[in-house]
């Protein structure tokens, strides 16, 4: 064993002495990689051309003559649009008339809350008696869509009404049909006619 130790060590030294002597001091070993070409080409930059010719004068002219034709063609444009597109004012105090022929009315103070947005609150006459009544819906150019709930609980044992009420508008007044619907099921359809008040 001791025999075999000492040969391994003469063996590693031996090695060791044949690569301190493989390069000479102060060699350099040579790589064994390819090294990159690091040189990047020089960027092409020219001037931009700063020269712009001078305008025809009849050419200027025209196109401003051309420009205020479609800005005034655009505006009355933009006018018949919203014109058209905006829905009508219905805030304020409305009278509305069941026309069946029934004991029924209804009054209601409209308000917008916001462009296309209605809501309000009133009073729904039917029978001589009267029920407060709260309104929500939408607008849009001639067209009112509400929803017309009674005020009555619905968990009081009560009678508990809406109103789908569809109306068109033409100056102060709107005419349509509605749609009665007590305790969720339909009871009654016909036209009804709106009056501001």
């Amino acid at each position: 064993m001791r025999l075999a130790s000492t040969l391994l060590s003469a063996i590693l030294l031996l090695c060791l002495f044949i690569l301190a002597h493989a390069i000479e001091p102060g060699d350099i070993a040579a790589p064994s990689m390819k090294v990159p070409d690091m040189n990047m080409p020089k960027p092409l930059i020219t001037r931009p051309n700063m020269n712009v010719p001078e305008p025809n004068a009849a050419i200027v002219m025209q196109n401003a003559i051309n420009e205020t034709a479609n800005a005034s063609s655009n505006q009355t444009l933009v006018t018949d649009i919203e014109e058209e597109v905006m829905p009508k004012n219905v805030s304020g105090k409305w009278s509305i008339r069941f026309d069946d022929g029934r004991d029924k009315s209804l009054v209601l103070n409209l308000w917008s809350s916001s462009q296309t947005r209605i809501m309000g609150y009133g009073t729904l006459t039917e029978k001589g008696a009267m029920n407060s009544v709260t309104a929500s819906g939408s607008i849009s150019a001639e067209q009112l869509t509400l929803t017309v709930k009674s005020g009555a609980s619905e968990y009081a044992n009560q009678k508990y009404d809406e109103y789908y009420l569809d109306l068109f508008m033409a100056n102060d007044t709107m005419s349509g049909t509605y749609v009665q619907k007590s305790d969720g099921q339909s009871s009654d359809i016909g036209n009804v006619t709106a009056v501001r008040l």
